[in-house]
């Protein structure tokens, strides 16, 4: 099939897709057997890092109920390997190890409040079967990262008395991208989902070895393929999981492997809006989710998946846009603000049930230039964490809110601030007017609440809507239709490859 019947295909599919969700959230408030959470998490790893309780206080104050905490392997493992009589790799008091950092950040995680999910990423040399830079893991040894998986579960297994104990584990970071995993093609094939699942595999025996209970989030997909760079996030899921077909993924006859693993994640980052597509038939952004949950849900009813949770659920455990300021080439704040709340509203239309934000706090410039940076923090950056400064988006991120105007009415959706059951106030202001209520909503037990409110506002576009709980008022909603448009995640003059391999060209 051409390029451009693929697209016009997938493009149908999606419109469909859509006209479906639109429908369904017209009728009003969701049964009891369509209710599903929308938790909420932030990826930092140098916030994490520095160790000011601060941080992880501010995360909590965000109504994040995760944080995710990088173990770096080869930082907490020896340089060199030890001969195998001096040590043993699975026992988490082996004098080799040094744990100092990752103790910090986990404790200050869970007395925030938080569920620290711990990714471990980076192998040291001695761990890994080839040779492909310095900067990302090559072909980590799986019986060696599993031997390492244990050591961590084992040290957070609930048992030590200062310790707390840890149940969400994700292994490495974009496995399907060449700055994160190596790797990736042999003869211009892709390699990287079987080396991925080997280890993935691996890692998830290791973990549930201490616990049988313990999580395994599989890392998070980067959202584009780049020849020679990265495979593209779907076409890496069917080959891990042995499923064939864009349009109606199936099991590949004669492939017999099942990978472990209890949430498939993904990075879907977006050149545009919420309901940006990406251009590659295999990619990923923010408005292709719903084509990663049907492949999951078909390598689910195939059997590829060995999975403790049924149905397996689906996060986005990176996800954020620049903003503007302190990057001139990022969104200005209400359109952050607006883009935020309808990308989780998108996401959990699409089955998502955790969102993680990419990052607290904007990144350090040190001399180096916006597009070179990442700036999609909920805060701005001052001298200290303390001399931080909320942005309107922290609002959005906490108190997630869409309204949608018809000649009928307004219909909208939202998460309450704390994740929690409420009365909803639906106010409206129209221009100058004084704002008023135009309806209520009851939210459930996770805090989702959406309804349709009949009201002839819902046909005026200068109408603005938001929504009132005891813990908090959300980011006024305009019923003014924003159209998408290009809008690179990190800015609009990211130069940094790294940065640059999440980015569509214009």
């Amino acid at each position: 099939m051409g390029t451009d019947a693929r697209h016009f295909r997938r493009g149908w599919a999606a419109l469909l897709a859509a006209a479906l969700v639109l429908c369904a959230c017209a009728l009003g408030a969701p049964r009891a057997s369509d209710a599903r959470p929308l938790a909420t998490g932030l990826s930092d790893p140098e916030a994490a890092a520095l160790g000011e309780q601060v941080i992880f206080d501010r995360v909590r104050r965000a109504g994040a109920q995760f944080m995710r905490v990088t173990a770096y392997w080869h930082v907490v493992a020896p340089q060199a390997e030890p001969d195998p009589s001096s040590w043993d790799p699975t026992d988490p008091d082996d004098p080799n190890y040094n744990w100092t950092s990752i103790d910090r950040e986990v404790t200050q995680a869970t007395e925030a409040g938080l569920e620290p999910m711990v990714q471990i990423y980076n192998a040291p040399r001695w761990a890994e079967r080839c040779d492909d830079g310095p900067d990302s893991p090559c072909d980590p040894d799986p019986a060696k990262m599993a031997d390492f998986a244990k050591a961590l579960a084992t040290r957070y297994d609930g048992t030590d008395p200062v310790l707390p104990r840890v149940r969400y584990w994700e292994p490495q970071n974009e496995p399907n991208l060449s700055f994160f995993f190596n790797p990736q093609f042999q003869n211009g094939q892709p390699v990287s989902p079987e080396i991925y699942r080997r280890l993935l595999n691996q890692f998830a025996a290791a973990v549930k070895s201490v616990h049988a209970d313990n999580l395994v989030v599989t890392a998070g997909f980067a959202p584009l393929e780049r020849p020679g760079a990265s495979t593209g996030p779907l076409e890496f899921v069917r080959r891990m999981l042995c499923m064939q077909g864009r349009r109606n993924p199936r099991p590949i006859p004669g492939c017999t492997a099942t990978a472990r693993f209890d949430i498939l994640a993904t990075n879907p980052y977006t050149t545009g809006g919420p309901t940006h597509q990406a251009s590659g038939p295999d990619d990923v952004s923010l408005g292709d989710l719903p084509e990663m949950t049907r492949l999951l849900r078909a390598a689910e009813r195939a059997g590829k998946i060995d999975s403790d949770l049924h149905p397996v659920p689906f996060w986005i455990t990176e996800f954020g846009w620049d903003s503007r300021p302190p990057d001139p080439g990022g969104l200005a704040p209400k359109i952050l603000a607006r883009w935020t709340a309808e990308a989780m509203y998108r996401a959990w239309t699409a089955g998502v049930s955790n969102f993680f934000w990419y990052q607290i706090r904007d990144d350090d410039r040190s001399g180096r230039p916006h597009n070179e940076t990442v700036q999609s923090g909920l805060y701005l950056r001052g001298q200290t964490p303390a001399q931080d400064k909320p942005k309107l988006v922290l609002k959005a991120f906490r108190f997630p809110f869409v309204a949608f105007g018809s000649r009928r009415g307004v219909r909208v959706w939202g998460r309450t601030p704390d994740s929690a059951l409420a009365r909803v106030t639906i106010e409206a202001k129209d221009g100058r007017r004084a704002w008023r209520r135009i309806g209520t909503a009851r939210a459930d037990r996770d805090g989702i609440f959406r309804k349709f409110v009949r009201t002839p506002l819902g046909r005026k576009k200068s109408v603005f809507v938001r929504a009132r709980t005891p813990a908090g008022l959300a980011v006024p909603f305009s019923l003014r239709y924003v159209r998408d448009f290009y809008q690179p995640p990190f800015g609009r003059h990211a130069r940094s490859a790294r940065i640059a391999a999440h980015t569509e060209p214009r």
